[in-house]
């Protein structure tokens, strides 16, 4: 996501922190200081967040790691101000393993607040032995993480798609209902679900509540619209949809001549290419910027690129199209038995379908999708 920041990596995972964290850090000191608190509270204040957002990680890396073991690849976890989100590339079709995926995460933070609570002095029967925190701040902290957790969990569990708690939905429904009716019914739930959380903002005077609630709206819409997309694919693999022409750019070319060629082509990435085959995908914006700090002689496999990913030309495009949606505008290599034959994009798909439905049954519902397009 763009303006996020790399902290680390766990297990080939890429954890980021979005820059907007810095303005919820500053609105935590602002209010310190209006309550008139010291420098010792704003510390446990700061740390107190640093260990909300921690345990928020280590929720979606729950459901990461999860996915993972159903050979699902999880890629980055971003950090917003409003939670997290996990790049997970598909959310499967078997309910079972869907319903799994989604749970891990709540249940990771249960298993925190179940840690803290044991851990605790003064607690219940299930407690150990007090435990010297230094501080009663430390303790109080502390306790405050534990119900955090457990608010974390009970808030993801609401059954708003696509929220854990509307994906658990989900899956219950279509272990008795096909994918799409299951889909189409957790998504009304979750739209209903956000009108509540935008009311209740608006009542309560409430910032956080009405932005949780258009998010969930838009989210419900958009995973509508990939998954009637989605039934449209079938059966249509790669090789029918692949484009011959391309945007392609040598990697030898130096940057004044790639900057020529950007005045007439306003694609937004480039192939890389290197002896008829691709070596990356090049953003206009990196070569842009070359020319900006004057590196006219630099070639273009000198700058910033990112390793393609190849497609397989035999897959079927339903199962390539979450890989797709993540990056709509970008272009995606297609391999057939190791040679390059073309490239492939959401929106070029999405052309396909229009033009090749338009004289079925599928066409009203197809048209919809055009709002996918950019």
């Amino acid at each position: 996501m763009r303006g996020s920041i790399k902290i680390l990596s766990i297990r080939g995972i890429n954890l980021y922190m979005h820059w907007t964290l810095f303005l919820l850090a500053g609105w935590v000191a602002i209010v310190n200081g209006q309550l008139g608190n010291d420098i010792f509270q704003l510390f446990w204040s700061i740390l107190f967040l640093l260990a909300v957002f921690a345990c928020i990680a280590l929720h979606e890396l729950g459901h990461a790691l999860m996915a993972r073991r159903f050979g699902i690849k999880a890629h980055d976890i971003v950090l917003l101000p409003i939670g997290g989100i996990a790049s997970i590339e598909k959310f499967p079709d078997n309910p079972r393993q869907e319903l799994l995926i989604s749970m891990a995460g709540p249940l990771v933070n249960i298993f925190i607040a179940v840690i803290i609570y044991l851990i605790l002095p003064d607690g219940t029967s299930l407690m150990r032995s007090p435990a010297n925190f230094g501080s009663s701040a430390a303790t109080t902290s502390l306790a405050d993480l534990g119900t955090v957790n457990i608010a974390l969990a009970v808030f993801n569990l609401i059954p708003a798609f696509p929220m854990d708690g509307g994906r658990i939905l989900r899956a219950l429904l279509g272990f008795r209902l096909n994918y799409i009716q299951a889909t189409t019914i957790a998504a009304n739930i979750g739209k209903l679900f956000a009108i509540l959380f935008i009311v209740a903002g608006i009542l309560f005077i409430n910032l956080f509540l009405p932005l949780i609630g258009i998010f969930i709206f838009l989210a419900a819409g958009t995973e509508e619209y990939y998954l009637r997309l989605k039934s449209l694919a079938k059966n249509v693999k790669l090789s029918e949809v692949v484009m011959y022409e391309y945007n392609g750019l040598q990697a030898g070319m130096l940057v004044q001549e790639a900057a020529n060629i950007l005045m007439t082509n306003h694609s937004k990435y480039f192939l890389l290419m290197e002896a008829n085959a691709p070596v990356g995908v090049l953003n206009r914006l990196v070569i842009v910027k070359a020319m900006a700090e004057k590196r006219y002689g630099k070639t273009l496999k000198e700058l910033s690129y990112e390793k393609p990913e190849y497609l397989n030309a035999n897959d079927a495009v339903e199962d390539v199209l979450e890989k797709l949606a993540r990056n709509d505008e970008r272009i995606f290599p297609v391999m057939d038995h190791a040679h390059f034959t073309g490239v492939v994009s959401l929106n070029h798909i999405i052309e396909y379908l229009l033009i090749h439905k338009a004289d079925t049954q599928d066409f009203e519902r197809l048209k919809s999708l055009v709002t996918l397009m950019h």
